[in-house]
C-alpha cells in the first residue's frame, strides 16, 4: 500500500512541478503584480488625500475669486450705471424736447466725466482682471476720455471769453474754437453711444468670467464628491 501511495504522491508532485515549470513566467508575473499592489496601496491613499486637499484649496480659491469679482462688478456698476442713465436721459431731453444743448449742463457733465475717468484710471492701476474685463474697462476709459474732450469743446465758446486780462484770441482763433464746438456737438451722440456699448460689453465680460469660475467650481465639487 505505501509504495503505491508514494508513487501517486511522486507522480502528483511531478505534475505540480511540471505546471510550475510550464507557467513559471505567468506565476512570477502574478506574484509581482500582487506585491506591487500591496506596496502601492499606501501611496495611492496618500495621493488620494493630496488630491482632496488640493481640490479643497482650489475650491476655496475659486470661491474667493468669485466673491472678489462680484464685488468689483458692483463697484463699477455703482460708478457707471448712474452716469449712463443721466447722460442718455438728459441728452434725449435736450435733443428731442428742448431742441438745443444746455451748455451749463454740458460744462458740469464735462467736469463729472473728468472725475470719472480719474476714478477708473485708479481702478485700473490697482486691479488685475481677466483679459476680457481689462479690455472692456480700457474701452470705457477711452470712450469717456473722448467724451470729456468733446463736452469741453462744446461748452468752450460759452464758458470762455474771446479776450481777458492776460489773454486774447484773434478772430481766426475764435472761429476755430466755435467750429470745434459745432463739430463736437455733431459727434456727441455717437460718443455717448460708444460709452453705453462699452458698459454693456463690460457687464458681459464679467458675466462670462463668473460663469467660467462657477463651472470650474462645479467640476471641483464633483471631483470631491466622487471619492
Amino acid at each position: 500500500m505505501w509504495p503505491e501511495a508514494w508513487t501517486l504522491a511522486v507522480r502528483g508532485g511531478g505534475a505540480v512541478t511540471a505546471f510550475i515549470k510550464d507557467y513559471q513566467t505567468l506565476i512570477a508575473g502574478l506574484i509581482a503584480i500582487a506585491a506591487a499592489y500591496l506596496t502601492a496601496r499606501p501611496v495611492w491613499r496618500q495621493l488620494d488625500r493630496m488630491s482632496v486637499q488640493t481640490n479643497t484649496m482650489f475650491r476655496a480659491f475659486l470661491s474667493d475669486r468669485i466673491e472678489s469679482l462680484k464685488g468689483r462688478r458692483r463697484w463699477l456698476a455703482k460708478h457707471l450705471d448712474p452716469y449712463r442713465s443721466q447722460v442718455t436721459q438728459r441728452l434725449y431731453e435736450m435733443r428731442e424736447l428742448e431742441e438745443r444743448l444746455n451748455v451749463h449742463w454740458i460744462f458740469e457733465r464735462a467736469q463729472i466725466t473728468d472725475s470719472l475717468v480719474e476714478t477708473l484710471e485708479t481702478y485700473r492701476s490697482e486691479r488685475r482682471d481677466a483679459p476680457a474685463i481689462t479690455a472692456a474697462t480700457d474701452e470705457i476709459v477711452e470712450s469717456l476720455t473722448a467724451l470729456a474732450k468733446d463736452l469741453h469743446a462744446i461748452h468752450r465758446p460759452a464758458s470762455t471769453d474771446q479776450s481777458g486780462e492776460d489773454y486774447a484770441y484773434s478772430d481766426a482763433e475764435w472761429a476755430v474754437i466755435e467750429q470745434a464746438a459745432v463739430t463736437a456737438d455733431k459727434a456727441l451722440d455717437a460718443l455717448v453711444a460708444r460709452f453705453v456699448a462699452g458698459v454693456a460689453a463690460l457687464d458681459e465680460a464679467f458675466r462670462a468670467e463668473l460663469d467660467d469660475l462657477r463651472d470650474r467650481m462645479s467640476q471641483t465639487d464633483k471631483a470631491l464628491l466622487g471619492r
